[in-house]
């Protein structure tokens, strides 16, 4: 007892040194009220600091890296092989019920009555009827929400500043404050006085934040840059009981309305009148009218709820040598495609068993280009990948040519955004994939090939089908496109339009919209119904939530050109391993139309910016678009990357080897099954069209 009471002495003092530091709140007043963009970096900068030891802390990440690569990860497949899903998150309820005297006195602390109440409530129900906690019955029964609350959580009401970032191998604290605040914790934890339980939990910890962990830090350009990101606007949400207030009001919300006591989320999806086929469009249609739309931009977000159906298998974890995901059949693949290069990644999903009984098929392959800044991993590219590998397909999926890895192995010396280059790379790219799965004999030398793209890497998909009539080197029985921009120009003017979407508002609102739109984002990947927490973001927070999406990709291609040595315009910040803070608040102010105008341009003298800009629109390939029939694309008919000019030039080019859906905005289509139906549908059509 005299340890621990010296421990808590030592704690307090240091958080009392912590109070030192500005507040959160204290940092976003101080940020100049005269505009700005809802910068990523700015915004990390007020919930963090400047990072002054941030070489010690990337040191620790890198630590705490290699520990879940090389210590979690092995003994993850073994624990989540022998024990199910089931077990491991009773065992997980189990734990978080006995660390009930810590979140109830950090509660009252700061005066939280009702989450003291409703914690004391939760640990009486649980620990009788949910047996010892391993049922959360008070939640699952009775609606009691569970609070975010600890002794960091507590400091922080107290207005006592975060301190620094601090990284420490195995913590989940981000900061001082909160490192402080867990010493607290763990002598208010009962599990602290059963012995063994503290290294039990510890282990079952571990192993379910493996894969929130592999998520943040896979296909990121740098990954404590994410870790840290992402942590702080975690801890800005736990500190403020974000989850807990807002759950309460869903539930309050879904009373008054007269739905299911316990229904979170009742749909304020209405069905709209149908929307008939407009007069002089002559491609084909697909009435989305029921997915009840708002508008392209919100409707556009619709695109994060696309997600695999294979996914989350009910009885193994992820890691589980027995799991079924889709995601867990992704085969992670590299070559090398000049000397000296780094190694050009790919993922590789076989096509589905053939049924015993039942003919072989031919062999299909689709080689899918995602949109600006898509990493071959990402959640939409996997989505659709299902999507066509369900169909029969093997499927390969790359980096987007705008990403700082595709950069670095396939076109080093030049930065990306001119589609005619772009496209010849990717196209070299390609045929060394589909070299390398015949070596391995993974597919056979006559596999049908479908090159498919959305975004961005729809554009290459219809530039490579132009290069292909000329000089066929794929062997492509179709090429699939959807929501491609016709011009880079225009959606350059549109993601920065958005990107300039609540310049009026001063440090205190921009963290206050941080914070609301971060908030809805991990509550919707974590609820089966999120389109109302989607369809309740004001519209001016939708544009800058879709203009910082949008401009992210700057920064890992900004990265690797940094990286490679070249000098950027207006960019001179310090750049090294252990110093890179004040180089991400300069990427960050960085516009499509600066990209394009000040570093792009550089790498082609011989052209002018009207060149490029004409080069890298769907303008050129009229010809291929109108005459090659094994070219099929999917647009929304509202997507606000489109003018009504370009919308009518694409239907004219295309006749009825364009589809269009009568909602969605840009993307937000792929979340209607109506639509992914005829994606499939046309696909193959196209392949058996031109065999």
């Amino acid at each position: 007892m005299k340890k621990l009471l010296s421990s808590l002495t030592a704690a307090l003092l240091l958080s009392v040194f912590a109070a030192g530091c500005a507040t959160v709140n204290e940092r976003a007043q101080a940020l100049p009220a005269d505009g700005g963009q809802l910068n990523l970096s700015q915004m990390e900068e007020i919930l963090g600091g400047n990072d002054p030891i941030e070489g010690f802390n990337r040191s620790m990440f890198s630590c705490n890296k290699f520990l879940m690569d090389w210590l979690v990860r092995p003994l993850g497949i073994v624990y989540t092989s022998i024990l199910p899903r089931p077990v491991i998150e009773k065992i997980h309820n189990a734990c978080i019920n006995l660390e009930y005297p810590g979140r109830a006195i950090s509660a009252l602390l700061r005066a939280e009555w009702e989450g003291a109440g409703d914690e004391t409530i939760r640990f009486l129900l649980n620990t009788t009827v949910g047996i010892a906690g391993l049922f959360d019955v008070a939640y699952d029964w009775f609606g009691f929400v569970p609070t975010d609350s600890n002794f960091g959580v507590a400091f922080a009401a107290w207005g006592i500043g975060p301190g620094c970032t601090l990284i420490l191998p195995f913590s989940s604290a981000i900061n001082v404050r909160d490192t402080v605040g867990m010493i607290f914790d763990t002598a208010f934890d009962l599990k602290t006085y059963i012995p063994y339980a503290g290294s039990a939990t510890a282990l079952n910890r571990m192993v379910l934040a493996h894969r929130s962990f592999s998520a943040v830090v896979e296909g990121s350009p740098d990954p404590y840059k994410s870790f840290r990101e992402l942590a702080l606007i975690g801890r800005e949400l736990q500190v403020r009981d974000w989850r807990y207030r807002r759950i309460r009001e869903m539930r309050e919300a879904a009373a008054d309305a007269g739905t299911a006591e316990h229904d979170l989320t009742p749909s304020e999806a209405v069905p709209l009148p149908s929307a008939p086929k407009p007069e002089g469009i002559s491609g084909n249609w697909v009435d989305l009218a029921a997915a009840g739309w708002q508008d392209p931009v919100h409707d556009s977000l619709r695109v994060a709820l696309f997600r695999p159906h294979a996914d989350d298998d009910y009885w193994y974890m992820r890691l589980s040598l027995f799991n079924r995901d889709f995601a867990k059949k992704r085969h992670d693949r590299s070559l090398q495609l000049a000397p000296e290069r780094p190694e050009l990644e790919y993922s590789w999903w076989p096509a589905p068993e053939v049924p015993e009984g039942c003919s072989e098929p031919p062999a299909r392959v689709v080689m899918l280009l995602p949109g600006i800044g898509g990493g071959r991993t990402g959640t939409t590219p996997t989505a659709l990948a299902e999507l066509f590998n369900n169909a029969g397909f093997s499927v390969v999926v790359l980096d987007s040519a705008f990403t700082g890895f595709f950069m670095a192995a396939a076109m080093p010396g030049r930065l990306p955004g001119f589609l005619p280059d772009d496209a010849a790379a990717i196209r070299t790219a390609l045929r060394a994939v589909l070299d390398d799965l015949v070596a391995d004999e993974k597919i056979p030398p006559e596999a049908r090939v479908t090159v498919a793209g959305y975004s961005f890497g729809a554009m290459h998909t219809l530039k490579i089908a132009e290069l292909e009539n000329s000089d066929p080197l794929l062997n492509v029985s179709a090429f699939i496109a959807i929501n491609p921009p016709v011009s880079l120009e225009h959606a350059i003017a549109v993601a920065d339009r958005f990107g300039r979407a609540g310049t009026e508002w001063d440090g205190c609102e921009r963290l206050e919209q941080l914070v609301e739109l971060s908030g809805t984002a991990v509550m919707a990947m974590q609820i089966p119904d999120a389109l109302p927490l989607l369809n309740a973001i004001d519209p001016e927070s939708a544009e800058a939530a879709a203009g910082a999406y949008l401009r992210t990709p700057l920064r890992g291609v900004l990265l690797e050109a940094r990286r490679s040595g070249r000098e950027l315009p207006g960019i001179d910040a310090p750049f090294s391993w252990f110093n890179r803070n004040q180089f991400y608040l300069q990427v960050d102010e960085v516009s499509f139309a600066d990209y394009a105008v000040k570093m792009l341009a550089a790498d082609y003298p011989e052209r002018s910016l009207e060149e490029l800009y004409r080069d890298s629109s769907l303008f050129p390939l009229e010809r291929t678009l109108r005459e090659d029939p094994r070219i099929r694309v999917f647009h929304s008919y509202d997507d606000f990357l489109l003018t009504p000019e370009q919308r009518a030039w694409l239907d004219s080019a295309l006749g009825e080897r364009l589809t269009w859906s009568s909602g969605g905005g840009h993307l937000g289509n792929l979340f209607a099954e109506d639509f992914r139906l005829a994606i499939v549908a046309e696909a193959l059509a196209a392949e058996l069209d031109n065999l």
